[in-house]
């Protein structure tokens, strides 16, 4: 045990200042309000750090300081917290008891003259979460999000791996996509039950792929402007898969 362990504030009450704000930093909205996301676990903390963003304020349960002793070592930005305190922010049954506040990356200017995502009102954390992590493995880093659930959101980093601060996003309306088809004139790729067999299919050079809200699919408005149209082949008359099952299937085929 260090005596500079000792020396750092501790945090104890639910309704101190900065406590509210990593509570509200949860959220889309906070999250735009503060400039800032809540991120947990010594993996994406760490990562964050390694990937240099702007890890704001690390925030450690009290009693779980030499767990993390390597961390407070390097870091002069470190806040304790009370167990209750760790116990409220943590989306987890078993704390891990390590979270930030990590300012919101800044978006690099897209390429549409490679490959992307396009995600068409995608409605489930968990989903889009799945869906980034096999983006980065098959290569498919950067997204077009048509409306549905905000990426910086805890639920989508903490599913996500924080592989979600290895993707450059693209936020825009349906009709802001049409506008900038017509401006860059890229191809879209969709999936469906009446598309080209995925096995026999020639893709583009560059292309974005759409993958659908998980009960609707892609919207009539986006499959009037895909140039493609492919199927998944399935057996035994399953007409559908989970919408981060079918990406990932797409991404490794269509790559």
């Amino acid at each position: 045990m260090f005596f500079w362990i000792y020396m750092i504030k501790e945090i104890t009450s639910t309704q101190n200042a900065i406590i509210k704000d990593l509570m509200l930093a949860k959220t889309k909205k906070g999250a735009l309000s503060l400039n800032a996301c809540f991120v947990e676990s010594e993996k994406v903390v760490k990562d964050c750090l390694n990937n240099k963003l702007n890890v704001k304020q690390i925030f450690i349960e009290s009693g779980k300081q030499n767990k993390f002793a390597s961390l407070i070592k390097t870091n002069n930005n470190i806040t304790l917290i009370s167990n209750a305190i760790s116990n409220k922010i943590s989306e987890t049954s078993t704390p891990s008891g390590i979270y930030a506040l990590v300012e919101l990356p800044k978006q690099s200017e897209f390429n549409f003259n490679s490959k992307f995502l396009v995600l068409d009102s995608l409605q489930d954390p968990s989903n889009l979460g799945a869906i980034i992590r096999s983006a980065v493995a098959f290569g498919y880093t950067q997204i077009v999000c048509v409306n549905g659930v905000y990426p910086y959101s805890s639920k989508v980093i903490r599913s996500s791996m924080g592989y979600v601060f290895n993707i450059n996003f693209l936020f825009v309306t349906e009709q802001e996509l049409i506008n900038l088809k017509k401006q860059h004139k890229f191809n879209l790729i969709s999936a469906n039950l009446n598309g080209k067999n995925l096995k026999s299919f020639n893709p583009p050079k560059s292309f974005g792929l759409v993958i659908g809200n998980e009960g609707n699919g892609v919207s009539n408005t986006i499959q009037e402007i895909c140039d493609y149209t492919v199927t998944i082949p399935m057996n035994n008359n399953v007409e559908s898969l989970n919408a981060s099952i079918s990406a990932s299937i797409l991404m490794y085929i269509i790559n």
